[in-house]
Parts: structure tokens; C-alpha cells; sequence
């Protein structure tokens, strides 16, 4: 049928207020079906942890709703954007109810038949990924050099030219705020690589995973940069794509096995267990004069979304490291309230939700908490400078990058 006269169906049918059911939906509606209503994710939802019953209520209204009708899906807005899509309620679940799946299942559909409802608060990153295929607007290539060396020296670590190679077994995908917001992470990440000796390259005309688009509920923009990762891998024919982002991580991975896809994508700590090996990265370490006391914070794109033998190795990378004494949290798997687009929909609620990881971190006695997630960074950081802490938060490639240059 030709766009046309799809586009004209459609225009009808939104004016209509018919929905649209599409296959793939129709398996995660049935297994939306599962739910017993037994209610065990609410005593596990970080919402509910800061806000009380009669103002959200909970992951498993997302699923009575839409198992009751999912013509009335727009009935489920004010929970769907509450979700931080941390994916804990679905690990709990006896069913294995996939509740993250229908939150972006309705979040998309909300986009697409009543963007009246979409927060505003996301406009500003819509426009930047229709714009530059990025989530934030970038800045001169200059003026990001810059930039990045500035960070470099206050962490007192080296800069190293760009590695932009045709044939290289290895993509480093710095994502969004690496590439952007956070430039020592993007640094970091090519000084571990040029230390384990890897043949890497970066991407050219870097665009971002696609993960705010999805949040948002923009399916169209998020199909359209999956086909530009796809191609540009492709070309480049990699081995294996290494990222220092969780939600990258999570994002990528599902792209690779959607597509079926030839190569690998591994979050730099699975890249250093796996395809370098632990004994051999120890060995890169000489005996660092600063002794710290380090604790995890485990995201919840990895740990979940991924697999918990993420969590496992960052600890093991963490406790062999000369000078590191590494203290686990009470619960390390904890959110900490900034995924979902939570902290653009409701500041207030993401910053209460992090609070309660900031007294853990407290606990635990440790002067550094690392995490693998530039978003968990970015939202810990402020927390514990808000607070007046005498702890740091860095992330954790750019931890490593200190430690193998004796910064």
C-alpha cells in the first residue's frame, strides 16, 4: 500500500480512536495476561518506595490495565511515565510478567495516537535526536577536544588522538553522554583499550542507541537509528562492539539479537573478563601508591537487563585491583531512580528515589562508589554534592583508567 494512503488509513483511525494491535505486541499482551494480581511487585517498586498508594499505583495496575482492555491504553498515563523501567518487579515476578515491555509498549502508542499526553519535559531531547541523531546537541569537534582535555587534566590522566580504523576487530560506542556531556568517559574508555593493547576503532558520525527514543515512545526514530548502527557496523565489519554505557549496552544488544547480527556487544567490564582475562588485566597494574576504599553501584540496565554476571564481574575487576579495598552494599542492585526518563518527567520523585542509595553508599564506609552507567553517575554525583558528602562518585571505566596510569 503506498505511505499515501497508509498515512491518510491511519489519520482515521487515531480520529477514530481505534488502536492498532501489532504482532509483536500480541505475544507480550498474552504474557501481560500471566498476572496474578498477587501485588509481590509492589513491595519491590522503587516508586512506591517515595510515593504513596493513592498517588502511583504500581507496576501491577501497567498490567490489570491492559489485560482489561488495551483500547484505553492513554488510562495508564500517569504510571507509565512514573516507571524507571528498572525491571526489579519483573525479576520478582512468579510469572516472569514482562512489565517494562508494556510500559514502552504503551509510552509508543501514546506517542503515535496522543502525543497530547506526552510530558513537554521531553521535547527538548526529541528535538535534538530528529536534529543530530544525538540525545544532546554536540559541539564543535574543537571545541569537544578541548573540552575533553581540560577533564583529562584534572583527573590527571593523558589525552590520546581519536583511533578512527576501517578494518579494526574492535567499535568502541561511547553513546550520547560520553560522547557529549561526559568527555572523560569517552577518554577513558580509549586509554583502558590502548593499555589492553586492543584493535579498536571509534564510529564515525557517531548517532545515538536509540534508547531515548524509546522512552519517549518515538518508535520511528528508534527503528531509524538501529538501521544506522546496523549499517555502519556492517561496513566496518567489527568483531565485537565494547561500550561504557549500561543503557547503551542493554539497547545494543537487543538490536544484535533482533538482527541476528554477526558481532558482539560487551560493556567494557564484560570485554576485560571475557576477551582479556582477568590475570592478565591484573598484570597490567603495577603497585599503585593510593590505597581507597571502593563500593558498587550495580544499574539496572546491566544487572537486569543484561544479566547479573555483570554485577559479579565489575566486583571481581574491583577486588583485584592493587591499593583497592572493595566494600559491597546492602543492596547494590538498588535504583537509583533515573532511568525511564524519570528525572526529566518528575525530578522531585527521581531525586527522593536516589536518596535512599546515597545512605547506603554512606554506610558502607567507602571514600568512592563506581558505576558502569554515565545516567547513574550524573544522578549519584549530584546527590552526595547536594548532601554535602564526603564520598566521590566516578564511573567506573574512568576509575580503572586512574588506576592503570597511576593517577
Amino acid at each position: 500500500m503506498p505511505e499515501k494512503e497508509m498515512k491518510h488509513i491511519e489519520g482515521i483511525l487515531k480520529e477514530e480512536d481505534i488502536t492498532l494491535i501489532e504482532p509483536d505486541e500480541e505475544e507480550a499482551y498474552r504474557k501481560i495476561e500471566a498476572c496474578q494480581n498477587c501485588g509481590l511487585c509492589l513491595a519491590f517498586c522503587p516508586i512506591l518506595e517515595v510515593l504513596p498508594h493513592e498517588s502511583y499505583s504500581g507496576p501491577r495496575s501497567i498490567t490489570s490495565e491492559l489485560s482489561r482492555t488495551v483500547r484505553e491504553f492513554w488510562k495508564a498515563k500517569d504510571v507509565v511515565y512514573y516507571c524507571t523501567l528498572c525491571g526489579r518487579c519483573q525479576e520478582i515476578c512468579s510469572k516472569n510478567v514482562p512489565v517494562p515491555r508494556a510500559v514502552t509498549l504503551i509510552r509508543a502508542k501514546l506517542f503515535k495516537q496522543r502525543r497530547d499526553l506526552v510530558p513537554k519535559s521531553f521535547e527538548t531531547m526529541l528535538e535534538s535526536l530528529h536534529e543530530h541523531g544525538l540525545a544532546f546537541e554536540p559541539a564543535a569537534e574543537d571545541e569537544r577536544v578541548e573540552r575533553a582535555k581540560g577533564r583529562l587534566e584534572m583527573l590527571g590522566l593523558p589525552y590520546v588522538p581519536d583511533r578512527v580504523e576501517s578494518n579494526a576487530e574492535v567499535l568502541y560506542f561511547p553513546g550520547c553522554q560520553a560522547d557529549i556531556l561526559l568527555p572523560e568517559i569517552r577518554e577513558s574508555a580509549k586509554l583502558v583499550l590502548e593499555k589492553l593493547g586492543a584493535d579498536y576503532t571509534l564510529l564515525p558520525g557517531l548517532k545515538c542507541c536509540g534508547l531515548p527514543s524509546v522512552l519517549m515512545g518515538d518508535s520511528e526514530m528508534a527503528d531509524e537509528l538501529e538501521k544506522d548502527f546496523l549499517e555502519k557496523v556492517k561496513n566496518l565489519g567489527v568483531k565485537t562492539v565494547v561500550t561504557t554505557c549500561a543503557g547503551c549496552t542493554a539497547t545494543l544488544e537487543g538490536i544484535r539479537q533482533r538482527n541476528d547480527a554477526d558481532f558482539m556487544v560487551k560493556h567494557v567490564i564484560e570485554y576485560i573478563v571475557e576477551d582479556v582475562g582477568k590475570e592478565k588485566f591484573r598484570e597490567l597494574f603495577g603497585d599503585h601508591p593510593g590505597r581507597v576504599t571502593v563500593t558498587l553501584h550495580a544499574p539496572c540496565h546491566l544487572d537486569r537487563h543484561v544479566g547479573k554476571y555483570t554485577t559479579d564481574y565489575a566486583e571481581e575487576i574491583l577486588e583485584m585491583l592493587p591499593g583497592v579495598e572493595f566494600r559491597r552494599l546492602e543492596d547494590p542492585e538498588r535504583c537509583c531512580g533515573a532511568g525511564g526518563l524519570l528525572n526529566l518527567y518528575n525530578p522531585r520523585v527521581s531525586k527522593a528515589i536516589v536518596r535512599k542509595e546515597i545512605e547506603d553508599i554512606q554506610r558502607s564506609g567507602a571514600q568512592t562508589v563506581v558505576t558502569p552507567c554515565p545516567l547513574c553517575l550524573v544522578q549519584i554525583d549530584q546527590a552526595l554534592f547536594k548532601k554535602k558528602a564526603k564520598q566521590e562518585a566516578l564511573d567506573y571505566t574512568v576509575f580503572l583508567a586512574k588506576r592503570l596510569y597511576g593517577a
